[in-house]
């Protein structure tokens, strides 16, 4: 996390935040739907980093900041609940939120039906499936222990590595399913390779004997730096149909 950024937002910076606007603007996304909206932190940087005057409409369970400005329209909603999107959107934005859905499929599917034919996912979320957490899990048996502070802050019901992420998005119509690097600092560290080399060789090996360009792309992303070391997963989704 940035300090020095964070201080002069008034609230976290976090480092996939970059990796986010320029899927955005690679995407060419004219009107976007932020689910949830909780910091604002999008309807601050979306217009400057992609220079293109975006639509931005926001929902969430409770109400944005009094600083939280850029946001058409906003909408208080329960996300356990299909979403209220009235428009098709270019492009959704779901940051930090689905790991702590208690139903991800139906939540994924309202962000699917809220997409044009064309349309992008952008989802972001804690990477389970990073090798220090697989072997605290492994040492733990659980990923969390419900019963401490972390589970109160953090409350991630389904822990969620990019093979689990990929599955969910693909069940519920997604393609293009791709994994986006972060920069980040202290990744990467002599023993997480060393932890990490028995899966990286897997997917090296299911890699080699892949039959199709879907299969080879997928065991490519999953035993790739980010899938293995990131703290934080960056995927991005399309629902079938026009680009």
């Amino acid at each position: 996390m940035n300090t020095a950024a964070s201080h002069a937002l008034g609230y976290p910076y976090f480092p996939y935040y970059p990796v986010v606007l320029d899927i955005l603007r690679s995407r060419l996304a004219g009107r976007v739907l932020d689910a949830p909206c909780n910091r604002g932190w999008l309807g601050d940087m979306v217009r400057p980093a992609t220079g293109r005057d975006v639509e931005l409409d926001g929902i969430g369970p409770a109400g944005l900041p009094a600083s939280a400005n850029g946001y058409r329209r906003l909408t208080v909603h329960d996300l356990e609940t299909p979403l209220p999107a009235a428009v098709p959107y270019d492009a959704v934005v779901c940051s930090e939120a689905i790991h702590l859905a208690s139903n991800p499929g139906l939540l994924v599917r309202g962000f699917h039906d809220a997409l044009r034919p064309g349309g992008t996912l952008v989802l972001t979320t804690p990477n389970a499936g990073r090798v220090r957490v697989r072997l605290r899990a492994l040492l733990r048996g659980v990923h969390v222990d419900p019963w401490s502070a972390a589970a109160r802050t953090e409350g991630a019901l389904f822990p969620l590595g990019f093979a689990q992420l990929h599955q969910l998005l693909a069940h519920h119509g997604f393609h293009d399913i791709t994994l986006h690097s972060v920069a980040e600092t202290r990744q990467g560290r002599w023993l997480d390779h060393l932890l990490a080399w028995p899966a990286r060789r897997y997917c090296r090996a299911r890699l080699k004997h892949a039959q199709d360009e879907d299969s080879r792309h997928f065991w490519r992303q999953a035993g790739s730096e980010p899938s293995a070391h990131g703290n934080w997963l960056v995927v991005s989704a399309r629902r079938p149909g026009e680009r």
